[in-house]
């Protein structure tokens, strides 16, 4: 059963069945007949993020709602779920019912393939593997909430 009240113990979903049904009747997608299983799936998609902020107490089940949270250079409530992280985990949902979201990660070995004297292909990925999926829509929604995954390289450059 979904609990979508912060304050319950028990609370283990930001989105209910109810925001699901929404998000897929404006966008003409076909109601899901196990939505509260996919909203988990999401769920626990969501649980892996690393988030801004820092929980609004302790003990509380899930990551939200935060405190220490600016968002478009406000401070956001500590007390209110982002409806992006509402339509994110019912993004999520939907992808659910594609497979896995939250598939073992594998490292593939370097594979190259070398044709005397014309082409060398180098690939990251083995036969038989397959890259992990990611989710760029949902991560641009929840963007000014979630720690960066990027990296920077700072370097200079000077002409002799």
């Amino acid at each position: 059963m979904l609990v979508t009240n912060p304050t319950s113990p028990e609370f283990n979903s930001y989105a209910s069945v109810k925001d699901l049904e929404t998000f897929v009747t404006k966008r003409g997608i076909s109601h899901p007949d196990n939505a509260e299983a996919l909203l988990i799936k999401a769920m626990d998609f969501l649980s892996g993020i690393t988030w801004k902020g820092r929980r609004a107490k302790a003990g509380q089940p899930l990551a939200w709602p935060r405190s220490g949270i600016y968002f478009d250079g406000f401070s956001y409530p500590n007390d209110v779920i982002p409806p992006q992280l509402i339509t994110a985990q019912c993004m999520l949902a939907i992808e659910a019912q594609k497979g896995d979201l939250q598939e073992a990660s594998r490292s593939a070995p370097i594979k190259s393939e070398r044709v005397e004297g014309a082409v060398t292909t180098v690939f990251a990925i083995a036969d038989g593997e397959a890259f992990k999926q990611t989710y760029p829509a949902v991560m641009a929604l929840l963007n000014g909430l979630v720690v960066s995954g990027g990296f920077a390289i700072n370097a200079i450059a000077t002409r002799t």
